[in-house]
């Protein structure tokens, strides 16, 4: 994905720099060459990884795969 097609404030899947498997987190900010994201879902072989970033990893826009699928539960 690029620049343009990338907003703010919603939930991708894509794959962080240094982590082993993809993750599913909401873009907090948007710079030149990547994103700043805060990490939502992610498997348990990242854990101790995300835990030493405290949940926000870096991810490049060529590694952003499309926007997450959202379960919204209704009353």
């Amino acid at each position: 994905m690029n620049y343009e097609t990338i907003q703010l404030g919603q939930a991708y899947e894509c794959q962080p720099v240094g982590l082993k498997k993809r993750i599913t987190g909401e873009v907090i900010k948007k710079l030149d060459r990547c994103v700043v994201v805060n990490v939502e879902r992610y498997d348990y072989i990242d854990h101790d990884e995300i835990q030493e970033r405290c949940g926000k990893v870096v991810v490049r826009y060529e590694e952003i795969y499309g926007k997450a699928l959202v379960s919204c539960f209704f009353s």
